[in-house]
């Protein structure tokens, strides 16, 4: 390897060292709607962030190259697909995302009547776990990174996250909420956009596109953490299938996480794949 290519695969490196660092946290992303009405065109406008504080954001979340200099998120915000789905199931990558010092910020056009989805997805990323020789856990990422001599417990792993929300103008359809098929998503009888405070939503967790068999996890957090003691996260039950209910006491907007991880048969370049879905819900007063 050349001196230019091995400082061109230390810089890459750190960049995903950092940047995984950025995807261990919680991310999500708000909508200034998620309901409109009327027959003229209008817009709405999401932010993003990656906070572990529900809903106040901390470290911007997607750029298109227009806004501040992001510094060692620019190798995560590369990565990142800019998903946008229309009432009538087409896909595109029109969201401009602008990135600030602490949110990312997109003007979405709502242009016609129905359910739009709107997404940032991250690809695989490669990580491995262990355990240095002193006993001390540690981590690091890319695909085949050299270990330091003498690690034990050695795990590799690769994750893949949606971050998402939707928003209906009019009445709401169910073709943007259709399975892209990849990942973690969410599905079931109640719209997304259709939650009322004491009304019971139920779901269904997709994995790349089928009802979810292996084990998934789904915790619910109100917003506002910053001015509680307590997150009170809601740890709600995943059965067969990935079928799951959540009641809402209050109205406001929710974070909703969803994940699972599946072992991969050996011999392989990854042991364990996890896969996570980070979801803004609004629930409306009853």
């Amino acid at each position: 390897m050349t001196m230019k290519n091995h400082l061109k695969a230390i810089g890459l490196a750190a960049g995903l060292v950092t940047a995984c660092s950025a995807i261990a946290h919680e991310r999500f992303m708000v909508p200034t709607h998620t309901q409109l009405s009327g027959d003229k065109a209008q817009s709405v406008t999401i932010i993003a962030s990656i906070s572990n504080d529900i809903f106040h954001p901390d470290r911007p979340l997607g750029d298109s190259q227009t806004g501040a200099d992001v510094g060692d998120l620019v190798t995560l915000f590369n990565l990142l697909e800019h998903q946008l789905i229309s009432p009538d199931g087409k896909r595109s990558n029109d969201v401009r995302w602008q990135a600030f010092s602490r949110l990312s910020v997109a003007d979405v056009a709502i242009t016609e009547s129905g359910t739009y989805r709107v997404g940032l997805v991250q690809p695989e990323v490669h990580m491995t776990t262990f355990v240095k020789p002193d006993g001390t856990p540690s981590r690091v990422f890319g695909k085949g990174t050299p270990l330091p001599d003498g690690a034990t417990k050695v795990i590799r792993r690769t994750t893949q996250s949606r971050v998402e929300t939707f928003v209906t103008a009019n009445e709401p359809n169910l073709a943007a909420v259709k399975p892209v098929g990849v990942g973690v998503e969410l599905a079931g009888e109640t719209h997304p956009n259709d939650l009322f405070a004491g009304e019971t939503a139920n779901f269904q967790l997709l994995f790349n596109g089928k009802p979810m068999t292996t084990a998934g996890e789904v915790t619910v957090i109100k917003a506002g953490t910053r001015h509680r003691n307590d997150r009170n996260e809601q740890a709600l039950t995943v059965g067969p299938n990935g079928v799951f209910t959540f009641t809402p006491t209050e109205a406001g907007f929710y974070f909703l996480s969803a994940s699972t991880m599946v072992k991969v048969p050996q011999p392989a370049e990854v042991d364990v794949k996890h896969f996570s879905l980070y979801l803004t819900l609004e629930v409306f007063p009853e």
